[in-house]
């Protein structure tokens, strides 16, 4: 069962075997709402709420383990360094940005065109990975190893969750991904769906065997920005970073024309 909070409007997965059969109500966990099923505009009958927020005894705690599924969104992946502090940008790193907008103003074409290829070092690239369990922890290691900020949907209800979320800057998309449900077919469709502005600022990857990759072909065919052999899954990070400076090179006029950061 899938209830909506109405006033945050997050989206909480309910066991149906685990639900009581009458009228109940739970408390979201995100903002403290009360939802209602069904829904009613008359007060919920003494002893029918599910408390969920307050999980102090041990009792309730069990209920709100067995009562929720997973998580509905993508969680980010941490990695093996998840224990490792955050490390914030240095200030100098910031006056380098500030001289390069600088040199633009000034007129300096070819500082200018390097600005526009370059993405700021503070913000890293958002990727959301939905791939089969033989590809997932390996992309997203590798991917977060290269900088990336990485999110790891394990089936296609959290893929469609993190991808309404936020806005994801890279995609990457395998062809055998939660098969049961119709993955795949699930996030083209919610792709197909972004308006031209938004698709554009979505670099798609498609991990699918019986091409070569990096062909600008099979990916063409399959509308896609990038294809990927599975073979050749340790090249993956190298061939994005080199496919998405192409990208940017080619949109950069664009990008200009409308301040748009580069991908």
């Amino acid at each position: 069962m899938l209830l909506v909070c109405p006033q945050c409007r997050a989206h909480l997965q309910l066991d149906d075997a685990k639900t009581p059969s009458g009228r109940f109500s739970v408390r979201c966990p995100k903002c403290q709402a009360t939802i209602s099923h069904p829904a009613e505009s008359s007060p919920e009958p003494a002893g029918e709420a599910i408390e969920l927020a307050d999980t102090t005894a041990a009792n309730d705690a069990e209920m709100a383990d067995s009562l929720f599924e997973p998580p509905i969104s993508a969680p980010r992946f941490k990695g093996r360094d998840n224990d490792k502090p955050v490390v914030t940008e240095e200030p100098a790193a910031g006056l380098n940005e500030v001289a390069k907008l600088l040199a633009i103003a000034l007129g300096n074409s070819a500082t200018r065109d390097a600005a526009v290829r370059k993405r700021p070092s503070w913000d890293r690239r958002k990727v959301l990975v939905c791939a089969t369990s033989a590809y997932r922890e390996t992309i997203a290691e590798m991917l977060a190893t290269n900088d990336y900020d990485v999110f790891v949907a394990e089936n296609m209800a959290q893929a469609l969750g993190r991808m309404r979320e936020e806005r994801m800057d890279v995609l990457v998309l395998d062809t055998d991904f939660d098969p049961v449900d119709q993955g795949v077919a699930f996030i083209r469709r919610e792709v197909l769906a972004l308006h031209a502005s938004q698709r554009r600022r979505l670099f798609l990857v498609h991990l699918t065997s019986g091409v070569h990759t990096m062909d600008p072909h099979a990916a063409f065919l399959q509308s896609v920005n990038l294809v990927v052999n599975p073979s050749d899954i340790e090249q993956l990070p190298e061939a994005l970073d080199i496919s998405i400076r192409h990208f940017n090179d080619l949109y950069s006029p664009f990008s200009r024309a409308l301040d748009l950061p580069p991908i």
